[in-house]
């Protein structure tokens, strides 16, 4: 029976001691929501950013990672450890250099862009270039790029070439063959015949001079026969007139070239004897010669010398 009544006041002291701590539990949890219910909402967001920062603190201590700052603002946004609203810290040490980039193999290269050089006594402009039939300067406005000798084929051959060329005064060869092949084409010094009493400046039976001239800034040349007069209308520009000439019409044949009205001879070459010949040309009309299919005449006058010009726009 004694042991009993102690048990039961065992039994009656511990109910009061839990009803005790039960007491103060309810007092403070009350207690909490009438401070919660007190606070400013701003107040109570920082608080919850302030057990987030606390969080991160720990986390970031426990892995040995980078420790917050000691001027650590609570209400800074942290995400997955890292502040991504921090100013910036101290400029780090240089990185190591990369490695070479690839050789550009696969990628477009575009081509270098040149200016266009200035004009110069070395650097001519662009233009057009002509041949100047018996002279070796050229009028203002061009430039002289060589002069030469005029050649062509022997009047009694039939091979060889019809046209005549400005052969440069000073040849290069480049390795030849000594005398002359049997089945090689010729060309001869052109010689003006003394049919050319209309230029006084041109000596008979001498050697015929050439020049070849560039007509700067042109973006073509003309020449024009049956006038010595350029379309000056259409923005054309004479470069130089004068008179058709070309093999005699018993000749094997040779181009029409424009011969210079002041065409000269070279010195100490009047020798009759060169095969390649120049004669002028004279308008043929219908009917007048006994040949069908002349020149309608008028304009054209039988047996005038037939003029040219040389125009450049």
């Amino acid at each position: 029976m004694a042991l009993f009544s102690r048990l039961l006041f065992g039994f009656a002291v511990l109910v009061l001691v839990l009803a005790t701590f039960a007491y103060d539990d309810v007092d403070q949890l009350t207690k909490a929501d009438t401070d919660q219910d007190e606070k400013d909402p701003s107040q109570m967001d920082d608080e919850r950013l302030r057990g987030k920062s606390e969080h991160v603190r720990s986390r970031m201590g426990r892995d040995g990672g980078s420790q917050l700052p000691s001027s650590f603002d609570h209400n800074t946004p942290f995400y997955s450890g890292q502040c991504f609203m921090c100013p910036p810290g101290p400029r780090g040490p240089p990185g190591v250099d990369g490695r070479d980039g690839r050789d550009g193999r696969d990628r477009s290269i575009e081509p270098p862009v040149t200016p266009n050089p200035s004009p110069g006594p070395d650097r001519p402009t662009t233009g057009k270039t002509y041949i100047r039939w018996g002279k070796t300067t050229c009028r203002e406005g061009a430039s002289l790029v060589y002069e030469g000798v005029m050649g062509g084929k022997h009047y009694a051959q039939k091979g060889s070439g019809t046209n005549y060329l400005c052969l440069h005064n000073t040849p290069v060869f480049d390795n030849p063959l000594a005398g002359r092949q049997s089945r090689g084409g010729l060309i001869y010094g052109t010689e003006a015949e003394p049919a050319f009493g209309h230029i006084p400046t041109l000596a008979e039976e001498t050697e015929v001079p050439c020049g070849v001239c560039l007509a700067t800034e042109k973006r073509d040349v003309l020449m024009i026969p049956g006038v010595n007069r350029c379309p000056t209308e259409q923005g054309w520009r004479e470069e130089y007139h004068g008179y058709i000439a070309a093999m005699r019409y018993n000749y094997f044949a040779t181009q029409f070239i424009c011969l210079d009205h002041e065409a000269e001879g070279l010195p100490g070459t009047a020798r009759d004897d060169d095969p390649s010949l120049l004669h002028p040309v004279e308008a043929a009309c219908s009917g007048a010669s006994g040949v069908g299919g002349g020149l309608p005449c008028p304009p054209y006058v039988d047996g005038y010398e037939v003029t040219c010009v040389v125009c450049s726009i």
